[in-house]
Order: C-alpha cells, then sequence, then structure tokens
C-alpha cells in the first residue's frame, strides 16, 4: 500500500486546498457525496417501482401460454391490479423512509410529500373503483383506466392519478440527481463568468 492511502487523515490532513485557494474539508465533503448518493439510490429504487406499473399495464387482458408467450386472456385483471396496488403501497411505505433521511433539504422533503400525495391519490382512485376493479374478472377496458397511462391517457379509474404520480417521482429524482452533482460540485473552482 502506498503512502497516504489509508484514507482521509485527521486535522490539516483531512483539507486541501482548490484551485481558487479555498480551503475545504475533505471529511465533511465526502459524507455529504456518500449521503447524496445514497439518498439518490433510494430514490431511484422508488422511481423504478412507479415506473414498473408502465410494465404491469402492458399484460392488461393476457396470460403466459404453453411457450411461455403472452396471449389473450380478456376480462381477468382483478390479480394485475392488485399487483399494482401493491407496488404503490411499497412506494409509499419506501417514501415514508426517505421523508426521515437527516440533512435534506425542505425542497427535497417537499417532493418527497408530493409524491407520497399523489401515490395515495392513485391508491384511493383504485378503491373508489373496487365495485370494477377489485374483483377477479375486472374488464380489459376497465384495467386501462385505471392503470395504462401509455395507452389510456384519458382514463378515469387511476390513469390520470397515475400520471400526475410519474411527473412527481421524475422531479423527485432530478432533485436528488442535482443534490449528487451539488455535494460533488464542492470539490471543485466554479468558473468565473
Amino acid at each position: 500500500m502506498g503512502c497516504n492511502s489509508g484514507g482521509v487523515g485527521e486535522g490539516s490532513q483531512a483539507k486541501a486546498t482548490k484551485a481558487d485557494g479555498s480551503v475545504i474539508d475533505l471529511k465533511v465533503v465526502s459524507k455529504k457525496i456518500k449521503d447524496a448518493v445514497e439518498f439518490a439510490e433510494k430514490v431511484k429504487e422508488v422511481h423504478v417501482l412507479v415506473k414498473s406499473v408502465d410494465e404491469l399495464a402492458k399484460a392488461i387482458g393476457k396470460k403466459i401460454d404453453a411457450n411461455g408467450s403472452l396471449a389473450a386472456e380478456a376480462g381477468q385483471n382483478g390479480s394485475l391490479i392488485a399487483g399494482v396496488h401493491s407496488v404503490i403501497s411499497a412506494v409509499n411505505t419506501k417514501l415514508k423512509g426517505l421523508e426521515t433521511t437527516d440533512n435534506i433539504s425542505d425542497e427535497l422533503k417537499g417532493k418527497i410529500v408530493a409524491v407520497e400525495t399523489e401515490g395515495k391519490a392513485f391508491l384511493d382512485k383504485l378503491k373508489s373503483g373496487n365495485a370494477e376493479l377489485g374483483k377477479k374478472d375486472a374488464s380489459d377496458d376497465d384495467t386501462k383506466k385505471a392503470i395504462d397511462r401509455i395507452g389510456k391517457k384519458d382514463g378515469d379509474k387511476g390513469v390520470a392519478e397515475l400520471i400526475k404520480l410519474n411527473t412527481a417521482i421524475d422531479a423527485l429524482l432530478k432533485l436528488s440527481t442535482d443534490a449528487v452533482e451539488a455535494s460533488i460540485g464542492e470539490l471543485t473552482v466554479k468558473p468565473a463568468v
């Protein structure tokens, strides 16, 4: 192992001078970067869960055939809707954990709350459509109106809420990515404009 490869040291060893002459505390900056990256990874996980609903919507009116392909099976979508409900419920649980993260900005907390609010609105819409959606033989049309935001953008059984949820999670992901970039930016000198 070479010299000075034992990590960030203490005292003056834990500091560095940037090209503009300013001194930064490497321990503080590295912790900020680590925390921002960990937070962004958790946000990305939630983002993937929300976006997975689009993939699940492709299975509306389908079953797996003997060849492992999807084949038509109209009007049997109750379990699919229950699966989507479960995914978004998991999203809201994960968001509660993100909301309690130390040292995140009020803006990030606000975006988390916005995603939670839209997730709850989507779940409430599914619940209010229980008569059509909460049964084994939920129709393809009703299911599309509930979860197919790409193919049925005007759906009135949950799609409008799902579109808002997707917009909110995209905004949260962008803001968390910006936070990582800002933390890394503390290591560099900003050019004078």
